[in-house]
């Protein structure tokens, strides 16, 4: 490998996230918070139904970021996507065989999209409904805003929801006068008092709300969706890496909606 290779791959391999959740992790993890998650001794591409070993797991990622490296200059950065849900993992003899997909994105722009659930969702209006945070006030979400909207979904027991808040937190601090910033969860508040007693998370904060939930998001955690003045999602992004530079492209995404 090239020095000029082994750049472009770093470049992309810093973005790599494992840390995604179904609804049904959810359920998984409140009533089996206890019990270790299995190690996985394969993993299997959903997208070739090629199965890797987890010894050669990471050979296999470097050759294909460096594949889309490659093909795009260095411009294209990899998120791999784990499925690590009891509904999931599949096991045979004495096998742990986790499924994973992965996205590709250069800048905006999606080459490979893990979940095509979240294009069903890309330009659908939010009818307006209002709720009270956690202070107490009240706040009207969907339908025609002086400002477009970033709701991030998460939980308290989410390692990628915790990891990516420092950046969340810059984000809101740079743009809080242009964009709202909104963290939407199904936990209940004394739940989210506690959890914001210990840690900073600078959003304006919704609890239980697993209805709305469903209606705006799609499968992973946590997830980042975007809204316009207009009430229409225009973007659906998943977890933010703590990197520098990791947060280009929601960068983008904020000031081509606060320029609308």
């Amino acid at each position: 490998m090239t020095k000029e290779r082994t750049k472009k791959v770093f470049k992309i391999r810093i973005k790599v996230c494992v840390t995604f959740f179904s609804w049904v992790a959810i359920v998984v993890l409140l009533s089996t918070c206890s019990k270790k998650r299995p190690e996985p001794n394969f993993y299997e591409n959903l997208y070739t139904g090629e199965i890797i070993a987890a010894s050669d797991f990471d050979n296999y990622s470097i050759k294909l970021m460096s594949a889309y490296a490659d093909s795009t200059d260095g411009k294209a950065q990899v998120t791999f996507c784990m499925y690590y849900t009891r509904t999931r993992i599949r096991t045979s003899a004495d096998s742990v065989i986790v499924p994973f997909k992965y996205d590709v994105r250069i800048g905006k722009e999606y080459l490979v999209r893990a979940d095509d659930s979240i294009l069903q969702k890309i330009n659908m209006k939010v009818e307006p409904q209002t709720f009270t945070t956690i202070e107490g006030d009240k706040i009207t979400i969907g339908g025609l805003q002086d400002k477009p909207m970033m709701i991030n979904l998460w939980f308290v027991e989410c390692p990628g929801c915790i990891a990516e808040i420092p950046v969340l937190n810059e984000l809101q601090k740079k743009y809080a006068d242009k964009m709202n910033f909104i963290a939407i969860t199904y936990e209940y508040k004394k739940q989210v008092e506690k959890f914001l007693s210990r840690k900073q998370f600078t959003f304006t904060h919704i609890c239980n709300a697993d209805d709305f939930i469903h209606y705006i998001g799609t499968n992973p955690y946590p997830e980042s969706i975007f809204i316009d003045k207009e009430g229409y999602i225009k973007y659906i992004e998943g977890v933010i890496s703590s990197h520098e530079g990791s947060a280009d492209h929601f960068e983008e995404i904020i000031e081509e909606l606060i320029s609308q």
